[in-house]
């Protein structure tokens, strides 16, 4: 039987549909690529995706999970490859539990952000969320499982998680951390367990599918700083960068730091800014501690890079320039907004209208609505400063070349990495999504090249990557997903687990030869 026979005879027609509209909206990324699946499913519980999942062994189908289908410039909505059933989370959305105590939450991969939000505020709970700028409406799992960042104490989201329940290809279910014990009452709050641990399984991976996470949060900080600074020239911001790494070491600065372009920042607003970057980050905590540690970052930068401007934005201060911007409706202070937001766990679908130049722009438009097509392109680099210098020489002349603005994000993710992103926004014409692809190509190439690799992809993306991950690697990748899904159900292909009918086998290198050609190259130096 094929997977859509299959398929009528499981669920009752709401669950499910092969409507050509729909398939058509499923196929389509952000970048203007294409790959239509079979058909869309919309579990409501484990027991409807357990069915699936089973029916999927026996029938010997593809499926391709989702949490909302938001990915936004990583391949949006699309499967791994054609044919493969959708299956959309968004139904498994229920916020489990708010534990105030423990400063945790428990929900399902389809709760969005918002959503979380408004649960934690209905709640009274003296938590904060960590979000990111993808909008209202998007996974706060999905984007955790792709290992997304935020902006505050916690901004790295996936290292928050405490614990998982996962169904496995097989039909199997397990508990991550703790839960690998029949009984634990630590089973929330200790994320490692006993033994290997599984959790880094099931991020950008197709060996299973989180059926709920728990994730810490940060306890409401009593007093925070959000801190502005403009960089006036271009050549700043590496220095930046790598001093704001050293004051992460230093545990001066504890939360993400943003460092953009104006461009980037402020879209087509940013012809009227005097100065090249913008630097966001906050420090919070008790106020006498948060105030102590803002003027030996302040003091700091200004000796690396002087001339520096700083603004240091309290709940006050914001609260009258808020008010004061009813009557002057200034675009740069609702660009300060989108800072706020994120930097206090607000969800907003105001970054997405900066991103895409366009003041409808929402997390809730359908694919074909948007108005422009774009794509992430990232990278991850040391914090020197000379190590981010060869990464952007790397970029310019790339996008000068082929006619872009230059728009970039780096963010200081821990203590030592810093992760680039740059993107083009471009029209909605074969012609436009041509010559976008040809410069994507052009500079995911020549980043890699030169050992400035992505953090994260997405599906039609994993192609240009594969030919630079190590073959011992790939060869593990591929005895994993032989082991947990020897059916190759679950989006064969994605992060190179499972392969898809493009990529080659990976083939182990034995050791006694990469020593072999260490010993020859190190002989001929």
């Amino acid at each position: 039987m094929s997977s859509v026979a299959v398929i009528s005879t499981l669920f009752s027609a709401e669950k499910w549909s092969d409507n050509d509209a729909l398939l058509d909206e499923y196929a389509l990324a952000l970048n203007g690529s294409r790959c239509r699946p079979a058909a869309i499913v919309w579990p409501e519980n484990e027991d409807d995706l357990l069915e699936l999942v089973n029916a999927a062994n026996h029938h010997q189908f593809t499926i391709h999970i989702l949490a909302q289908g938001k990915n936004w410039g990583y391949g949006t909505a699309q499967a791994t490859a054609s044919d493969q059933v959708i299956v959309n989370l968004k139904l498994m959305n229920s916020v489990l539990e708010i534990n105030e105590d423990d400063a945790y939450v428990r929900i399902q991969p389809g709760v969005t952000q918002s959503q979380l939000h408004d649960a934690i505020m209905s709640n009274g709970a003296s938590l904060q969320l960590d979000i990111t700028a993808a909008g209202k409406h998007t996974s706060v799992v999905g984007n955790v499982l792709e290992r997304g960042f935020g902006h505050t104490n916690y901004s790295d989201r996936f290292g928050s998680v405490l614990s998982m329940r996962v169904l496995l290809p097989t039909g199997k279910i397990i508990e991550t951390g703790m839960g690998a014990y029949q009984q634990s009452v630590a089973k929330h709050v200790y994320p490692y367990g006993i033994g290997p641990v599984l959790q880094g399984l099931f991020s950008q991976s197709n060996l299973g599918i989180v059926l709920e996470m728990t994730l810490a949060l940060q306890p409401a900080p009593d007093f925070d700083l959000n801190i502005v600074i403009l960089c006036k020239s271009y050549a700043d911001a590496p220095k930046v960068v790598c001093e704001m790494a050293r004051l992460k070491r230093l545990g001066i600065v504890t939360s993400g730091v943003h460092t953009a372009s104006m461009a980037r920042a402020m879209g087509e607003n940013a012809k009227n800014v005097a100065g090249a970057w913008v630097v966001t980050t906050t420090l919070s905590g008790p106020k006498s501690m948060a105030k102590a540690r803002y003027r030996e970052m302040k003091k700091s930068l200004n000796k690396t890079v002087p001339g520096l401007r700083f603004v240091a934005l309290t709940r006050q201060r914001w609260n009258i320039i808020q008010w004061v911007n009813k009557y002057l409706k200034s675009p740069h202070i609702e660009s300060l907004k989108i800072v706020w937001d994120l930097k206090q766990g607000t969800p907003t679908d105001d970054a997405i209208k900066t991103l895409l130049d366009h003041p409808t722009a929402h997390s809730q438009m359908k694919t074909k609505d948007f108005p422009a097509y774009f794509r992430w392109i990232c990278a991850v680099t040391s914090s020197k400063t000379q190590d981010i210098e060869r990464m952007l020489e790397i970029c310019r002349p790339l996008f000068a070349e082929h006619g872009y603005e230059e728009r970039y994000t780096m963010t200081n993710v821990t203590e030592r990495a810093v992760v680039l992103i740059a993107n083009i926004r471009y029209e909605k014409t074969p012609e436009s999504v041509v010559r976008a692809k040809a410069f994507y190509k052009a500079l995911d190439t020549a980043l890699l090249e030169q050992g400035f690799c992505p953090y994260r992809s997405g599906s039609g993306l994993f192609g240009d990557i594969y030919p630079y991950i190590e073959p011992n690697h790939l060869a593990l990748l591929d005895q994993l997903k032989k082991a947990m899904d020897p059916n190759q159900i679950l989006s064969p292909g994605k992060y190179w687990c499972g392969q898809l009918p493009s990529q080659p086998q990976p083939q182990p290198q034995p050791q006694t030869e990469k020593v072999d050609r260490e010993m020859l190259a190190k002989a001929d130096g």
